[in-house]
C-alpha cells in the first residue's frame, strides 16, 4: 500500500517552475503557429489586420489541410470517386461530414469545403456567393425542419454546437 507523505515546499516550487516552463513552451508554440502562415516575413504578420489573418489561414486551411480531410471522409464513408465526395459536398450532404470530436481533424465550415472542391481562395469564394452562384450556407448550430419535406435543413459544421 501507497503511503501518502508530506509533500515539502521544494517539490511546490519545483511544480510551480515546471508549469511556468510549460506555459513558456505554449506560448513560443503559439508563436510559431504564426510564423508557419504563408507570410514572406513577421513584419508582414505584424501589420495584418484580423480579417487579412483570417484570410490568410482560410486560404492555407483549404489548400494545405482539407486535401486530408477530403480523403478521410472519402476513406470513412466508402466514396470512391471524386466526382461524388465534390456533387455531395456541394449538395452540403451533412451525411458525409467526419463524427466529432475526430482524433485527426477538427470540425470544418462548409465554406472551407465548398472552396477545396472548386479550388477557390477566400475572395474568388466570396465572389462567386456575391454573384449568387453558390448559396451562402453558415453554420447556425440550430437544426431547422423545412415544413414541407419535415427534413432537417439547417447547415451545421461537424460541432452541432459551432455557431458562425
Amino acid at each position: 500500500m501507497k503511503r501518502w507523505t508530506r509533500v515539502g515546499s521544494k517539490s511546490i516550487d519545483n511544480l510551480s517552475d515546471r508549469l511556468d516552463r510549460l506555459e513558456e513552451e505554449r506560448e513560443v508554440k503559439s508563436e510559431d503557429d504564426d510564423r508557419n502562415l504563408p507570410y514572406a516575413t513577421a513584419q508582414e504578420l505584424e501589420q495584418m489586420t484580423p480579417h487579412e489573418r483570417y484570410v490568410a489561414w482560410f486560404n492555407w486551411y483549404v489548400r494545405e489541410i482539407m486535401p486530408y480531410y477530403k480523403e478521410e471522409v472519402m476513406r470513412i464513408h466508402n466514396i470512391t470517386s471524386d466526382e461524388e465526395y465534390d456533387r455531395r459536398t456541394l449538395e452540403g450532404d451533412q451525411s458525409i461530414y467526419l463524427p466529432q470530436p475526430n482524433s485527426k481533424f477538427e470540425s470544418t465550415d462548409y465554406r472551407e469545403r465548398v472552396a477545396h472542391v472548386l479550388g477557390l481562395d477566400y475572395q474568388g469564394l466570396q465572389d462567386k456567393i456575391n454573384r449568387g452562384e453558390i448559396e451562402d450556407k453558415i453554420a447556425t448550430g440550430l437544426m431547422t425542419i423545412d415544413p414541407e419535406t419535415g427534413k432537417d435543413i439547417s447547415w451545421r459544421d461537424e460541432n452541432p454546437n459551432a455557431v458562425f
